[in-house]
């Protein structure tokens, strides 16, 4: 039987934050998991903004080479591909690193889940995935203007197919608060 007291919420938000760097440092296709035991509660702390861009950073290149398997582009086309992929890349950071501070602050408000709160964070969630949504349409029609629709069609799979994974690789990892409620009660 698990008891939530604030020791036991530190500790859960500790492994949380834990796991999601580890999660997003790992690569995607090789599924890897960490577990944080060894550290008390007391050394939680959330991601700085420069462990936050080497995860990023790091999840950048492996997109990367992962989006290079899936897009079969050549010649003048491989220029112009890589050359916005790279600046699709660089739009995004900011998306990615407000979603993972997202993903802490929903971590820490575990411990003090209010209506308010959670409609706070669905919100955020919502605005965060409208503006991946709304770059990654934006960044199809460059690439189709500057090669070709089969190109840009490639490059929107391999994006979502790559978000999608990850994000669900995240969600196996952490729990929800559904689940860590429920968790409580057992």
């Amino acid at each position: 039987m698990i008891f939530l007291n604030s020791s036991n919420i530190a500790f859960l938000r500790k492994k949380l934050f834990m796991k999601l760097k580890i999660i997003l440092l790992a690569s995607f296709f090789a599924g890897t998991t960490y577990t944080s035991y060894s550290q008390t509660p007391a050394s939680y702390s959330q991601t700085s903004d420069a462990e936050a861009d080497a995860i990023i950073n790091l999840l950048g290149v492996q997109k990367k080479e992962a989006v290079n398997k899936l897009v079969q582009v050549s010649g003048k086309d491989s220029v112009a591909f890589w050359q916005i992929y790279e600046q699709y890349q660089a739009e995004n950071k900011k998306t990615a690193k407000e979603r993972l501070q997202l993903y802490e602050r929903t971590a820490s408000a575990y411990s003090n889940m209010t209506p308010a709160v959670a409609d706070s964070l669905a919100s955020q969630y919502f605005t965060n995935r409208l503006g991946q949504e709304k770059t990654l349409q934006e960044y199809y029609k460059k690439i189709k203007a500057a090669t070709n629709p089969v190109v840009a069609f490639e490059f929107y799979q391999a994006e979502v197919y790559l978000l999608t994974q990850i994000r669900a690789q995240i969600m196996q990892q952490i729990p929800t608060y559904g689940q860590l409620m429920n968790a409580s009660k057992k």
